[in-house]
């Protein structure tokens, strides 16, 4: 991928630091925009943090019924309940005992910052950060092109915000656009080692056949995962970036 460059860059004036650490700073809150993005984006930190004995809630903004539209026989609705059922599986093979949050935004529609479906949400995590003692939030990083992922990242400023949280970032499709530069330079970043469970990373991303695939036949439009983007499970650490004026 393009931006592979550009993240080992990051990676070369990224703060280490280590599990154990991310343990004991408290609960995480992972949002994923859709099912599989918490395995292509986080599923190292998800397995790591899990097999550590941390607390991990992932939350899924959409429910991803948007990928095979058209296809015959599938309706939304049975396209949300596969990619539900394989997130589920994804999330075992991580380790992840926790069931998920579904956030239940449309699929390449997400409300506008301010409208009333947004200010439910924001005051929905909320209140799940302060019920499970979350002090970390990570979400995608808004330099992915979708207007998912970069609505998951201003819902986790907001949610931030309101906590006292300073959420860090993921990148998932911005590893493919050919120069970050510009937008590295405003970000720092840490880093934290996941080799060690890139096997549970590997089988996670199995899971979700749909987007790999297979299952389902027919679509207009039909979503295959690019194999290139299938690397992002075998990276040995997980690059977490914030502003580098953030707190």
């Amino acid at each position: 991928m393009p931006g592979w460059r550009d993240r080992a860059r990051m990676m070369r004036r990224a703060r280490s630091s280590s599990i154990a650490e991310a343990v004991r700073s408290g609960g995480w809150l992972v949002i994923a925009p859709h099912p599989d993005d918490e395995t292509l984006g986080a599923g190292g930190l998800i397995a790591a943090l899990a097999a550590a004995g941390g607390e991990v809630t992932v939350a899924f903004l959409t429910d991803g019924s948007g990928s095979h539209v058209g296809a015959p026989g599938w309706s939304a609705r049975r396209v949300a309940g596969v990619r539900a059922r394989e997130a589920g599986a994804a999330l075992r093979a991580l380790r992840l005992k926790t069931t998920p949050v579904a956030l239940g935004w449309r699929d390449a529609a997400p409300p506008p910052a301010g409208s009333t479906a947004f200010e439910t949400t924001v005051r929905r995590l909320v209140a799940l950060c302060r019920a499970r003692r979350i002090h970390n939030i990570v979400a995608s990083w808004d330099a992915d092109p979708h207007c998912d992922h970069e609505a998951a990242a201003a819902l986790a400023r907001e949610v931030g915000r309101r906590t006292g949280i300073a959420p860090r970032f993921y990148g998932v499709w911005a590893w493919t656009l050919p120069d970050l530069t510009t937008r590295l330079r405003a970000m720092r970043a840490v880093a934290l080692p996941v080799a060690l469970w890139r096997g549970h990373q590997r089988r996670a991303l199995a899971c979700h056949r749909t987007q790999l695939g297979g299952r389902i036949a027919g679509a207009a439009d039909r979503f295959v995962l690019p194999r290139s983007m299938r690397r992002l499970v075998d990276a040995t650490h997980i690059l977490l970036l914030e502003p580098r004026d953030a707190p």
